[in-house]
């Protein structure tokens, strides 16, 4: 796990020094070692920060060169099943000789024998990596299929740069902000692939890569330009699409498929040279992770929860009885609005575009103390997007069949009342901005977000549904379609985004069984009744958990990782708010109604309404603002 930056640019050729400085703002990636590679004739340079994991001798270090000296590669992640494919290489080339054991090694062995397409559909891993092909003179950017791993490419005058995260570029040019990746901060909380808060700087969407060489130093035109430039070697929408044909054999079948699945690819993710731990909620995804990781441990796992004062909102109880049970090493800490308080201001610098999932505090504290336990750890992230875990997938779908038959005409007169609405109870404004969906995956993005209609608060924007790109198929269910979009831009804008940043920021590499392509692909087989059945999501992981647990100690309602985010910024967190909302910070922001805003504000602060979510929003956008000072 590691970070990378680098730059082509054929008319001014980058020095060392300049890339090692670049490299420095990412050292919370890669704190164990660092490197720099130049083609000054290519006008090519890369960076690289490392997080020592697998072969943490010098023989891991990077960028580091092929055997045949063609390949330069700078890469962040882990490939999960690099000793099979070592062994793979090994059959066919007798006399191949490997220098060490990392998987960064074995990746370019691959590349030079099979070339990048070949070698990039045999990968199973998090992975995100600038490769150098030095007889070429190209640049190959790539990214795992889940979008677990970040990458940045940009253009700024004739040059293209890369990065791991922002920080490097907004450190070292001077930069303007997409205006439309604001109005979709505010409607989601997040910046979805491929947009970034910077213009001409996007993200390399998941399941891509992007060859460039000097003559494309010039930006795409536009948003679709970019897409269009880049492969998509792995297709989440055909998976989807030849799921319909519906997984057969009996029950007990399926769920020893899953509990094999889940067991291989929790094996595979516990291959580590350093301390090994795994975060436990007490809820079905992660005690199912720790179960899967303590049956092929011969040690108690060490386990870590965070937990709230709050009564409501603490699951820490529940995770200490799933840890007596199995037998985990267990820590748990509680989270107070003071700790809260003093990890804030480091949020916009931590996350570097603009951030605002409230769960992202207790992440980062929860990464804080692991880090001082171990340098790996296993977490239950992805599931519910696979087994339809999350309660708005029922209430969406209930609530489109109550009011969807309605003319859409009739819903668009409500919606355009709101208005007037939003002055009185936000609750309401959310519910009638939804009404003028015009389809049911508009409707669904509208209910999954913070603000359906950012215009409200930014006048001219448009709604979150004109933004976004549709769903590319008609004949599936309303079921698959809220688990497909949250699987290509909630999972990995919002869920992976915070986890990255959060372990990143202190050297933590975070792994997740459920996101290996194989679950992924077979989960997609499975009939809608395989995951929900009356009423309850992530039917057949329960039935796999029963395996390992009793059920009375997870069969409960889901609750995820809440904050009491309403009630702190009435209490603790009010005196940081007010400063963030007033006149002068909000008109940093461009565009941003300060009416609106003042008009949340005091009604929150008044209990009229409960808008601690939109809020959070706001006050992120605004202190990333602040920082930047952009």
């Amino acid at each position: 796990m590691c970070g990378f930056v680098g730059i082509l640019s054929p008319h001014s050729p980058p020095l060392p020094a300049w890339l090692e400085k670049m490299s420095w703002a990412i050292s919370h990636r890669g704190p164990d070692d660092a490197g720099v590679y130049v083609d000054r004739q290519a006008g090519f340079g890369m960076a690289h920060r490392r997080l020592s994991i697998l072969d943490i001798s010098h023989r891991g270090r990077q960028p580091m060169a092929s055997h045949s000296g063609r390949y330069v590669i700078a890469y962040n992640g882990e490939i999960y099943n690099h000793l099979e494919i070592r062994q793979e290489l090994e059959k066919v080339q007798a006399d191949l000789k490997f220098d060490g054991t990392s998987d960064t090694e074995t990746l370019l062995v691959a590349i030079d024998y099979w070339g990048l397409e070949k070698t990039i559909e045999r990968l199973n891993g998090m992975f995100a990596f600038a490769l150098w092909d030095a007889k070429e003179k190209r640049l190959c950017l790539a990214r795992d299929r889940m979008g677990e791993k970040p990458l940045y490419v940009g253009w700024i005058g004739t040059s293209i740069v890369f990065a791991s995260e922002l920080k490097p570029l907004l450190k070292a040019y001077s930069l303007r902000v997409e205006p439309q990746a604001i109005s979709l901060m505010v409607g989601l909380g997040y910046i979805p692939e491929p947009w970034s808060i910077i213009g001409k700087i996007y993200k390399l969407p998941s399941a891509h890569f992007l060859w460039l060489s000097p003559e494309d130093s010039f930006a795409p035109k536009d948003i679709t330009s970019f897409r269009s430039s880049a492969h998509c070697y792995w297709s989440l929408s055909e998976i989807v699409t030849l799921g319909v044909r519906r997984h057969s054999g009996n029950i007990q079948d399926v769920i020893e498929q899953l509990d094999q699945l889940l067991r291989c690819s929790v094996r595979q993710r516990m291959l580590s040279d350093v301390p090994l731990g795994a975060c436990l909620s007490g809820g079905i995804d992660s005690s199912t992770v720790v179960a899967l990781m303590q049956a092929y441990s011969s040690q108690p796992v060490r386990t870590f929860t965070i937990g709230f004062d709050e009564e409501g909102y603490d699951e820490s109880a529940y995770a200490r009885n799933v840890a007596r049970h199995i037998g985990s090493d267990h820590t748990e800490v509680i989270l107070k609005p003071r700790d809260a308080l003093s990890l804030i201001p480091e949020l916009p610098s931590i996350y570097d575009e603009p951030f605002a999932d409230v769960s992202q505090v207790p992440t980062l504290l929860v990464s804080q103390m692991l880090r001082k336990h171990v340098k790996v750890a296993l977490s239950g992230d992805g599931a519910d997007e696979l087994f339809f875990g999350y309660d708005r997938y029922r209430i969406a779908s209930r609530l489109w069949r109550f009011y969807g038959w309605q003319p859409r005409w009739m819903r668009r007169w409500i919606a355009k009342q709101s208005n007037f609405l939003f002055n009185e109870n936000y609750r309401f404004w959310r519910l009638v901005q939804r009404l003028s969906a015009p389809d049911f995956d508009a409707f669904y993005l509208a209910f999954a977000s913070i603000s359906p209609n950012p215009h409200l608060l930014l006048p001219g924007a448009p709604p979150l549904w004109k933004m976004l790109p549709s769903l590319p198929f008609d004949q599936i269910s309303q079921e698959a379609r809220m688990m497909y979009r949250d699987q290509i831009q909630y999972l990995p804008d919002d869920i992976l985004v915070k986890v990255d940043r959060a372990s990143m920021a202190v050297g933590l590499e975070m792994r997740a069984p459920f996101l290996d392509h194989h679950i992924v692909e077979w989960a997609w087989s499975l009939p809608i009744g395989y995951k929900q059945q009356n009423g309850q999501g992530k039917w057949i992981l329960r039935q796999v958990l029963k395996k390992y647990l009793p059920e009375n100690l997870f069969d409960r309602p889901k609750q995820g990782f809440a904050v009491p985010i309403d009630e702190w910024l009435r209490g603790p967190l009010i005196e940081w708010a007010n400063h963030l909302l007033s006149p002068q910070s909000v008109a940093l922001c461009p565009g941003l109604d300060c009416a609106a805003v003042k008009r949340i504000w005091h009604s929150h602060q008044e209990r009229k309404i409960n808008a601690g979510y939109l809020l959070w929003n706001l006050l992120m956008l605004l202190a990333w603002f602040e920082e930047w000072h952009l």
